[in-house]
């Protein structure tokens, strides 16, 4: 322990001392660098009395709660997919600095892009040369069974967590489904999964479109509700010159791949029938079906290869990132994008380009000829797959999941999502509520950036490494213009909120857990099933493939990648986990 730790909280008041016994709560925000970082103690054990443990490697290890983790530093190896923006170094963030002055623990960075990061791990995997902890979301449930149970790659986090990860168990208590939900099995936790739990956040909703309310008033347009009044919307984005340039460079529709519900196929193929891009199953009264064979989707295949052979669906939306959507959107001349499909509008247009991102608003689905519209919805947060991993090269792993359970830390997580205080968020103003209109805020932005902006600061980890957090978004105050950029989170909610009324009738899909041969016989079917129906559908649009004449053919491609025993296949574990 510091002796300076001891110092300080020796002439401290009982009354003092009763603010470090709130799990997470602490003296001094570690976004606050004008003081020792190391003094925050994030549960009921007090950094001046706390016992020390040993670690695997014989390493005193600090009781649990207590900060830093060792008296002395100590190394970890770990694999960073570093996000795209946000952030112009991890190695370097200001918060990777803090972080380990606050617990001693220095990690040995692998940093690969986020982009192929999978890819690379896989490799990585393969070859036996992996580092002793993996932060980011690359693990399913089969994975973590694939890897954890089968090949013992991963190893059981049971007696760490029950040691040390004070954060996490609390999330366990606010929320009784997520340890069952962690839990493979074999009764063994294998990582720690991703949740931005509490208040139904922008994430329950992922497939929406935004379109340029400026555009629709300049040509005196209503907001479409069919997927023919759709088109025709398009087509004066495309032929009437709506930012009134005198130039044909407005593009009608676009979006982004490789991100996160920026295909604009996505909101479109649900206002044929529910389609769900990512398991590509329905669940409904107990039975699953899958999306992508339906007459629902066939016609919309066919309505959105419409679309683009009439040039109102940009082509590059089928191949562009992230980063290239935002220079559409950001446009510095003019606005030329009239609609453009992603998760939040700030991955398309900077929430600081306030002029640009108030010409625009997410519409509801629009409803397909078959008089169906609806769109995938989120409703209660559930745990699935793991965002943090320690391999069996891991010499400290005691130490890796104390270190990894401050992610589970509201404080932690603020600094680490949010920034500095002082600099990018404070405390409160007296009175006011955080997005839902009723709690009481506790803190406030001072300034909000999105990937719009690009990588301007280096003070942030943002989704570089998420875990199972509190509900810290409902704390901030929403205060004044909703377009604001310090309500952006706000705005975002009510954005979602305004789509509930769609949400489609079909049930959530809980986590499911199978055995290892389920579980590897669904790694081996599982990826090439989605990449063939991600292929078809841009072949199909496109008109590389015909959707008429080449469907048969489409559907016999299903047959062979086995869709029918991936069905079963959750079938299965769904039933499995109904009778327990």
């Amino acid at each position: 322990m510091k002796k300076k730790s001891v110092v300080v909280l020796l002439l401290l008041s009982l009354v003092m001392l009763m603010l470090f016994s709130a799990c997470g709560e602490k003296s001094q925000s570690p976004g606050d660098t004008s003081s020792d970082q190391n003094e925050v103690p994030t549960s009921e054990t007090d950094s001046a009395t706390g016992s020390e443990l040993d670690s695997d490697d014989g390493l005193s290890i600090s009781s649990p709660g207590v900060l830093p983790i060792v008296p002395e530093k100590v190394t970890i190896s770990a694999f960073v997919a570093q996000q795209p923006y946000g952030m112009t170094d991890v190695t370097t963030n200001t918060f990777t600095l803090e972080l380990e002055e606050m617990t001693n623990v220095h990690l040995d960075m692998l940093v690969v892009p986020s982009e192929g990061a999978k890819e690379k791990l896989n490799l990585l995997l393969a070859s036996d040369e992996y580092p002793e902890i993996i932060l980011g979301g690359f693990f399913s449930n089969a994975e973590l069974v694939k890897y954890g149970m089968q090949e013992g790659i991963l190893i059981p986090l049971n007696e760490y967590i029950e040691k040390q990860a004070v954060n996490l168990k609390e999330r366990w208590e606010e929320n009784p489904t997520f340890k069952s939900d962690m839990t493979a099995p074999d009764g063994n936790i294998y990582g720690i999964p991703s949740c931005d739990s509490g208040v139904p956040g922008h994430g329950a909703v992922s497939y929406k479109l935004w379109m340029n309310m400026k555009w629709l008033e300049n040509l005196n347009l209503d907001v479409p509700e069919t997927t023919d009044e759709f088109r025709e919307v398009l087509r004066a984005f495309k032929n009437q010159d709506p930012n009134g340039n005198g130039k044909a460079d407005e593009i009608p529709l676009t979006g982004a791949v490789g991100t996160w519900a920026a295909e604009p196929y996505f909101y479109l193929l649900n206002a044929f029938d529910y389609f769900d891009g990512g398991s590509l199953l329905k669940l409904k009264d107990g039975k699953f079906s899958f999306c992508a064979n339906t007459d629902g989707f066939k016609m919309g295949l066919k309505y959105i290869a419409e679309l683009y052979k009439e040039g109102l669906i940009d082509p590059a939306s089928l191949t562009q990132n992230e980063q290239q959507l935002s220079a559409i959107g950001n446009n510095e001349e003019i606005a030329i994008a009239g609609a453009f499909t992603c998760g939040h509008i700030g991955m398309a247009v900077g929430v600081n380009n306030v002029e640009r991102i108030v010409e625009y608003d997410n519409i509801p689905p629009i409803m397909g000829p078959n008089g169906y519209r609806g769109i995938p919805y989120t409703k209660t947060s559930r745990l699935s797959g793991a965002s943090f991993v320690v391999t069996d090269k891991c010499k400290n792993p005691e130490i890796a999941v104390k270190w990894a359970d401050l992610f589970c830390n509201e404080e932690i997580v603020v600094r680490s999502q949010v920034g500095i205080k002082g600099k990018h968020w404070d405390d409160a103003d007296p009175g006011t509520v955080g997005m839902d209109g009723e709690t009481p805020a506790t803190r406030k932005y001072l300034k909000f950036s999105t990937s719009g902006e690009g990588a301007t600061e280096n003070d942030a980890w943002g989704w570089t490494m998420r875990l199972v957090e509190p509900n810290w978004k409902n704390t901030f105050q929403v205060e004044g213009d909703i377009h604001d950029p310090t309500n952006y989170e706000a705005k975002l909610y009510r954005c979602t909120i305004k789509l509930l009324p769609y949400a489609a009738d079909v049930d959530q899909i809980p986590p499911l857990w199978m055995n290892e041969d389920e579980s590897a016989r669904l790694n081996q079917i599982s990826t090439a099933l989605k990449d063939y129906v991600t292929t078809s559908i841009v072949e199909f649009i496109t008109g590389k493939k015909d959707v008429d004449k080449d469907w048969d053919a489409y559907i016999a491609g299903l047959s062979n990648l086995q869709y029918e025993e991936y069905i079963q296949l959750y079938q299965n574990a769904y039933e499995n986990l109904s009778k327990d």
